[in-house]
């Protein structure tokens, strides 16, 4: 019995170095192969193109491209303001009070603001007495009068009214006479503020006014009289005569 147990132990161990040994036969043959054996299919390492290594780079944007596609699209001329200098806008304020640059508006004048701009430059100007005109202005036309009998200009404007209506000064003013006439009865002078004289005549001896005396456009400076001497041919009125600053006569209704 011990003598078979030895002759197995023995078939064992040469199969375990029969195995070692065609492993280590299989490592030479394949070590062989790798290493020594020459290329194959006419192959030739000249075919092999060399590409060397190529170092490592990282992109980095140009400094003057924008990095917003949009402003590339712009082309050059989105660039010309990056450079400027902007003042630092304060948070606190409401997005409309966020204002960079001042700028002026011309302010738009309608034609109502137009015309009360002018008229407040116009002195302001009332008619002597509430009555219609009954002679006009002649200027240098001669015509009759009937109450002195020739023919004369008519340097005057008589407006038609009944005795005792009210006449007013016709702008602000100066009254630099008042007398008293044999034809023309009682006379005011009022030196007027654009330089210009109104002169009264036919008022009642009963006048409101006095030399010296400031009025403004539409005070009461008297009232008509009854009747004026040198044009009795008429009925009630008043005689107004209107001076321009180098004393000559003119229409007071032009």
């Amino acid at each position: 019995m011990q003598k078979n147990t030895r002759h197995q132990t023995a078939a064992q161990n040469r199969g375990f170095y029969i195995i070692l040994a065609v492993c280590a036969i299989a490592i030479a043959i394949s070590g062989y192969v790798l290493f020594f054996a020459p290329i194959t299919n006419n192959s030739s390492m000249d075919s092999v193109e060399y590409v060397p290594d190529l170092p490592q780079t990282t992109w980095e944007p140009e400094k003057d491209v924008l990095q917003d596609p949009v402003d590339n699209l712009l082309g050059d001329e989105s660039l010309e303001t990056s450079n400027e200098i902007t003042e630092p806008i304060d948070e606190s304020l409401e997005p409309t009070e966020q204002i960079t640059e001042e700028t002026t508006e011309t302010p738009v004048v309608s034609e109502q603001e137009e015309i009360q701009e002018t008229a407040s430059t116009t002195p302001v100007w009332v008619r002597p007495t509430d009555g219609e005109v009954s002679q006009a202005f002649s200027g240098t036309k001669l015509i009759y009068q009937e109450t002195l009998g020739d023919w004369r200009v008519h340097s005057g404007t008589d407006y038609s009214s009944s005795a005792k209506s009210h006449v007013y000064a016709v702008q602000n003013g100066e009254i630099a006479d008042v007398t008293s006439d044999s034809l023309w009865g009682c006379c005011v002078t009022l030196k007027l503020s654009d330089g210009k004289t109104a002169i009264y005549r036919g008022l009642d001896e009963d006048v409101k006014v006095k030399t010296g005396s400031k009025v403004s456009a539409g005070d009461v400076i008297g009232t008509v009289a009854d009747l004026i001497p040198a044009e009795a041919h008429q009925s009630a009125h008043l005689h107004f005569e209107l001076l321009d600053a180098d004393g000559t006569p003119i229409d007071p209704e032009s």
